[in-house]
């Protein structure tokens, strides 16, 4: 191989040295003389307040307002839905009379009152058809 075409180390021409790099002078920021200025202070939105009387009264009626949607469906326990409908609708009427306003006090009276309707209407199904049921049963005649 030729010489020329790949030059070695020992050569002392320093035609591949890497070039040399300096550091670059950091400047010093700018200081600004004009003081920072906040931004326009906006009022907080409106929170409701945290303890609201007859709140709890209201969380009750929809719990009794849920119990009698959910019990009218078992048949016999239509009486336990009736029991639980009357609560939540007086639960309700004393929440609103206490001053609440909201969902919670809204859906809690309109579920009792569906419960104790449809609950009502099943017990009185349930007690008619163990009624006609028993008077089939005594007309049966007797065999011994």
């Amino acid at each position: 191989m030729d010489n020329q075409q790949f030059p070695n180390n020992n050569n002392n021409n320093n035609q591949y040295q890497a070039p040399q790099y300096q550091q670059p002078q950091y400047q010093q920021a700018p200081q600004y003389q004009q003081p920072y200025q906040q931004a326009p202070q906006y009022q907080q939105p409106y929170q409701q307040p945290v303890n609201q009387p007859g709140k709890g009264l209201a969380i009750a009626s929809l719990v009794c307002g849920i119990a009698s949607c959910v019990f009218f469906w078992f048949g016999v326990s239509a009486f336990i839905s009736l029991l639980a409908g009357i609560a939540g609708i007086i639960l309700a009427v004393n929440a609103k009379k206490q001053g609440f306003v909201g969902g919670m006090l809204t859906a809690g009276l309109v579920l009792s009152i569906i419960g104790t309707v449809v609950g009502g209407i099943v017990f009185v199904a349930c007690a008619v058809v163990l009624g006609s049921l028993g008077c089939a049963a005594s007309s049966l005649p007797l065999y011994y």
